[in-house]
C-alpha cells in the first residue's frame, strides 16, 4: 500500500531540529488560528445571524438551519481551495502559498460584515452571504494543504504527534476566541445591538490579527524537504493529479473514509453546540460563551492526544479514540441539552468539556497522520484534498440536518441534541473503521515515504 518507506537509513536529519522550526511551527499554528477564527464566527453568531439573513416568517429552528446550510458552502468549496493551492504549494514552496491563502480569507471575512440585511434587500442578502463564502472556502481550503505539511516538515521525528497536536489545536483555539468575541460584542451592544451592527464588527476584526500572522510568514524558512526536492528536480509537473495514481490513490481512498468521519465529528460540535444551548434557553451570549470554552477543551484534547501518539502510535490513537467515543457519543450531547435546560452552571463547564474533547481529540493527529502518508513531491497536495475530501460527504451535514429533523422530532422535541449525538456516533465508526485497515506510521522518515 502506498505510504509505506522504504528501508534507507537517510532519516538522521529528521531526528533534529531543523533550523527555523519554532518559527515556522508558531506561523502555521496562527494561520490556523486565524483560518478558525474567520470560519467559526458563523457558527459562534448562528442564534443572530438567523435574525440577519433569513425570512422572518420562519420558526427559529428553520432559521438556523437556512443560515446553517447556507454557510455549508463555505465547506463545500475547502476541497477545490486545497486542489488547487496543495497543488501549488507542491510546485512553489510551502511559504509563498500560505502568504495568499491567509490574506484572502481574512479579507474575505471582513467583507461578510458589508453584506445588506434580509430586511434591507430580501433574498438577495442571503445569496450574497452564500458567494462570499464560497470564495473565502477557497482560501481556507488552501490553508492547511500548504501549512499542515509545512509544519510537520520542520518536526523533530519523535514529537511529530506534539506539533501535530499543537498545530491543529490552532483551530479550536480559534474556535473559543471567535466564542468569547462574540459574547463580547453581545454584552457591549446588547441583543437589538448586535442584531443591527455588532454581527458587522465581529466580522470585520478578523483583520486584526492578519498583520502579525503576515509578518511572521514572511520570516518564515522554506520547508527543507521541499528545497530538497527542487534541488534534486523531482518537483511533479501538476502534483495533485498524482494522487490518483496507483498506489497513492488507495492511501488517498483511507484517508478519504478517516476524514468523512472526522469532520462528521468536529462538526457535530461546530454546527449544532449554539443550537442546543440556546434551544434550551441560553441567550444567545451565553451560548456563544459555551462554546468558546468548549473550544479551549476542544483544543488542550488535540495537544494531549497528538502528543500520546508519539508514544502508543497514531493508529492505537485513532481506535481508542472511535471505540471510547462510540460509548459517550449520545450520553454527552445528552448531557449538554439538559444542563442548559435547567440552567446549572456546575454541570456546564462539565459538560461542554465533554464535548470538546470527545469530538476534537483524535483530530490533534490529522497534520502528523496525513503528512505521514504522502511523499514530499505530492504531500501538500495529498494532505490538502485528502484532508478536504471528506467534506464531499460531511460537508452536507447541515442539509442531512434539516432532513433529520422530522424523523428524531419523537425523541429530542425542537432541540438537536440527539442529532449531533447521531453524528459523533456515526463519526466514530468511520473514522475507527479507515485507522484499523491502515498503517501504522508513528517513527516512519517524511523523506522516505513513497
Amino acid at each position: 500500500m502506498a505510504g509505506f518507506p522504504s528501508k534507507s537509513k537517510a532519516t538522521d536529519l529528521e531526528d533534529k531540529w531543523p533550523p527555523g522550526a519554532a518559527k515556522s511551527i508558531t506561523g502555521q499554528f496562527l494561520g490556523f488560528f486565524m483560518d478558525a477564527y474567520d470560519l467559526m464566527l458563523v457558527t459562534a453568531m448562528l442564534p443572530i445571524l438567523e435574525k440577519v439573513f433569513a425570512p422572518p416568517t420562519m420558526s427559529s429552528l428553520a432559521a438556523y438551519l437556512t443560515v446553517l446550510s447556507a454557510y455549508a458552502v463555505t465547506l463545500l468549496m475547502r476541497p477545490v481551495g486545497s486542489a488547487i493551492f496543495g497543488n501549488y504549494a507542491d510546485k512553489i514552496g510551502r511559504r509563498n502559498t500560505l502568504m495568499i491563502t491567509i490574506t484572502g480569507f481574512s479579507v474575505m471575512s471582513a467583507l461578510n460584515g458589508a453584506i445588506p440585511t434580509y430586511q434591507a434587500i430580501g433574498i438577495w442578502a442571503l445569496i450574497i452571504f452564500v458567494i462570499f463564502r464560497m470564495i473565502q472556502g477557497i482560501f481556507i481550503g488552501g490553508e492547511y494543504a500548504a501549512g499542515h505539511p509545512f509544519a510537520m516538515e520542520f518536526a523533530k521525528k519523535s514529537r511529530r504527534g506534539l506539533v501535530s497536536g499543537i498545530v491543529q489545536s490552532g483551530f479550536t483555539w480559534g474556535v473559543a476566541l471567535s466564542g468569547f468575541i462574540v459574547t463580547g460584542f453581545y454584552a457591549y451592544f446588547g441583543p437589538q445591538g448586535m442584531y443591527e451592527v455588532g454581527w458587522r464588527w465581529a466580522f470585520v476584526s478578523g483583520l486584526i490579527p492578519l498583520a502579525i500572522a503576515l509578518i511572521i510568514r514572511y520570516l518564515m524558512p522554506e520547508s527543507p524537504l521541499f528545497i530538497e526536492i527542487k534541488e534534486e528536480n523531482k518537483i511533479e509537473k501538476v502534483p495533485f493529479f498524482s494522487i490518483f495514481k496507483k498506489p497513492t490513490v488507495y492511501t488517498f481512498l483511507q484517508v478519504f473514509v478517516l476524514m468523512v468521519g472526522l469532520f462528521f465529528s468536529s462538526w457535530s460540535m461546530f454546527d449544532a453546540t449554539t443550537g442546543i444551548l440556546h434551544g434550551a434557553g441560553l441567550s444567545a451570549g451565553e451560548a456563544a460563551f459555551w462554546y468558546a470554552i468548549a473550544g479551549v477543551f476542544a483544543a488542550i484534547s488535540a495537544i494531549v492526544w497528538g502528543f500520546v501518539s508519539d508514544y502508543i502510535g497514531r493508529r492505537m490513537a485513532f481506535l481508542i479514540g472511535a471505540g471510547v467515543t462510540l460509548v459517550v457519543a449520545f450520553p454527552t450531547y445528552y448531557f449538554l441539552y439538559i444542563s442548559a435546560l435547567y440552567k446549572n452552571y456546575l454541570w456546564l463547564p462539565f459538560a461542554v468539556l465533554l464535548e470538546g474533547w470527545f469530538t476534537q481529540w483524535v483530530w490533534g493527529l490529522v497534520p502528523v497522520y496525513l503528512s505521514e502518508r504522502f511523499a514530499t513531491q505530492r504531500r501538500a497536495s495529498g494532505v490538502g484534498f485528502g484532508y478536504s475530501s471528506g467534506l464531499f460527504v460531511s460537508g452536507w451535514m447541515p442539509f442531512f440536518m434539516d432532513f433529520l429533523v422530522g424523523p428524531f422530532r419523537p425523541i429530542e422535541g425542537n432541540n438537536i441534541w440527539f442529532m449531533a449525538g447521531f453524528f459523533l456516533f456515526l463519526a466514530a465508526i468511520l473514522y475507527g473503521a479507515a485507522a484499523y485497515i491502515g498503517p501504522e506510521t508513528k517513527g516512519i522518515s517524511l523523506r522516505e515515504v513513497r
